[in-house]
C-alpha cells in the first residue's frame, strides 16, 4: 500500500444506470495500467446472482471475472438485498444493523488489504438503502471514503440531481471529491462539459470528466433478449452472442418490411408472417452490409414447415414467444443491459471511455 494508507474512492450516482460499473472498470483498468495495486468492493448489491450457492452482486461478478482480482466473491459483495430483506430488517432493526455493519466492515479489510486503492461501487441514487439505514452517503461515511457521483449528460438535470445527492453526502459528513456526467450526445460534448464545469464550479465541485453516449454499450445480445422475454430458442443458438442495434416489428407486408432491416437488427414479427420472415432473411443471405442479430416469432405461432425447414439451414438465432408482438416489443425496450464479462469490445471501449475523458491524474491526487 502507499504509505500503508489505501486510497477509498466511492463511485455513487444519481440513479441506477447511470454508469457507476462502467466507471469502476475504467477506474480500476486505467489504475492498475499506472502499477498501483486496486481492489473492489460492492458494499450493498441489489441486482444478485446465485455463485456456489452465495448471493452475489452481479457487477461484482462482472468485475471479478474481467479483472480477476485477489478476493473472494462475498468480500467484494457483503450485503445482498434478497427478497423480504427490508421487511425482515424492519422486525428487528437493533439487531441486523450491528451485523450488517460489521459484515461491511469486515469484508472491507479483506478487499482492502496491500492495495493501493478501494473502489466502492455504491448502488442506485445516494439515498436507496436509508430503509435499513445503509444508504450510499452512510457507507461512504462508514468506511471513511471520498465520493464521486457520476450523472448523465444534459444540463440542468444534472445539476439538480447533483444538488440533491451531494446534500446527503453534507449531512453525512463525507465530501464528494467531483463529478462525472455520462452519456453525453456526441455532438454536444464540448457545450456540456463548459457549462458543466462552470455550474458545478458554483456549488464548489469539480467536474472530473464527461464521456460521451456509446450506444454499442446498451445493445443487448440475442442471449439476453431470450433471457429478459423467457422464449424458447427455435434456431441459431450458435449465434446467440449477436448484438441487437436495432428492433423492427414486422407488421406491414413483405416487401416494405425490408426497407426497414437494417445491420444488427432484431425481427419481431408475428409467427404465422411466413412472407416478412422469408423476405428478411433472404435481405440476411444476398446482402453483405447487413447481417440480422435475430427473429421473434410471437404469439405462439408457427411457421409453415417449408419455412422453417430453410430457416433452419441459417445462421440466423429465431425466438418463439406465446406473448402478442406488441408485448413482446415493449418488453424488449425495457430491458436493462449489464455489461458481461464476455462482451469484450465493450469492456475495451468503457475502459477507453474513461481513459480518455476523466482527468485520472487529477482523481488520484484528489483521493489523498
Amino acid at each position: 500500500m502507499l504509505n500503508g494508507i489505501e486510497r477509498r474512492l466511492f463511485v455513487a450516482a444519481t440513479s441506477q444506470n447511470d454508469g457507476k460499473t462502467t466507471c469502476s472498470l475504467g477506474f480500476l483498468e486505467a489504475f492498475r495500467a499506472q502499477k498501483r495495486s486496486v481492489g473492489f468492493i460492492k458494499p450493498v448489491g441489489q441486482r444478485f446472482v446465485l455463485v456456489d450457492g452465495q448471493t452475489i452482486d452481479e457487477d461484482t461478478v462482472l468485475i471479478q471475472q474481467v479483472c480477476d482480482l485477489n478476493c473472494p466473491l462475498k468480500d467484494m459483495s457483503p450485503v445482498a438485498i434478497e427478497r423480504n430483506f427490508t421487511r425482515k430488517f424492519i422486525d428487528d432493526p437493533e439487531g441486523i444493523a450491528p451485523r450488517l455493519r460489521h459484515s461491511i466492515e469486515a469484508s472491507y479489510a479483506i478487499a482492502a488489504k496491500n492495495n493501493d486503492l478501494l473502489i466502492i461501487e455504491g448502488t442506485g441514487h445516494a439515498g436507496v438503502g436509508s430503509v435499513f439505514d445503509l444508504n450510499n452517503a452512510c457507507v461512504a461515511r462508514l468506511l471513511g471514503a471520498k465520493v464521486i457521483i457520476v450523472t448523465q449528460g444534459g444540463i440542468g438535470r444534472p445539476v439538480d440531481e447533483i444538488a440533491l445527492n451531494q446534500t446527503l453526502f453534507e449531512k453525512e459528513n463525507v465530501e464528494v471529491i467531483g463529478v462525472i456526467a455520462n452519456k453525453i450526445q456526441p455532438e454536444k460534448l464540448e457545450q456540456t462539459r463548459d457549462y458543466l464545469t462552470r455550474a458545478f464550479k458554483r456549488r464548489g465541485l469539480r467536474l472530473l470528466g464527461a464521456m460521451p453516449y456509446a450506444p454499442q454499450l446498451a445493445w443487448p445480445t440475442v442471449e439476453q433478449v431470450a433471457t429478459a422475454i423467457h422464449a424458447t430458442v427455435l434456431n441459431g443458438r450458435q449465434c446467440l452472442s449477436n448484438r441487437i442495434a436495432h428492433i423492427v416489428v414486422g407488421a406491414m407486408t413483405a416487401h416494405n418490411a425490408i426497407k426497414f432491416i437494417k445491420d444488427k437488427a432484431l425481427l419481431v414479427v408475428p409467427g404465422d408472417r411466413d412472407d416478412v420472415v422469408l423476405a428478411a432473411a433472404t435481405t440476411d443471405l444476398l446482402r453483405k452490409d447487413i447481417q440480422l442479430s435475430g427473429i421473434i416469432l410471437t404469439g405462439g405461432m408457427q411457421l409453415a414447415v417449408q419455412t422453417r425447414e430453410l430457416i433452419m439451414r441459417t445462421h440466423i438465432p429465431v425466438l418463439v414467444v406465446d406473448m402478442p408482438t406488441y408485448e413482446a416489443t415493449a418488453l424488449l425496450h425495457n430491458i436493462t443491459v449489464k455489461i458481461c464479462n464476455t462482451d469484450t469490445e465493450k469492456i475495451v471501449l468503457a475502459n477507453s471511455l474513461v481513459r480518455q475523458n476523466v482527468d485520472l491524474d487529477l482523481l488520484w491526487n484528489l483521493m489523498e
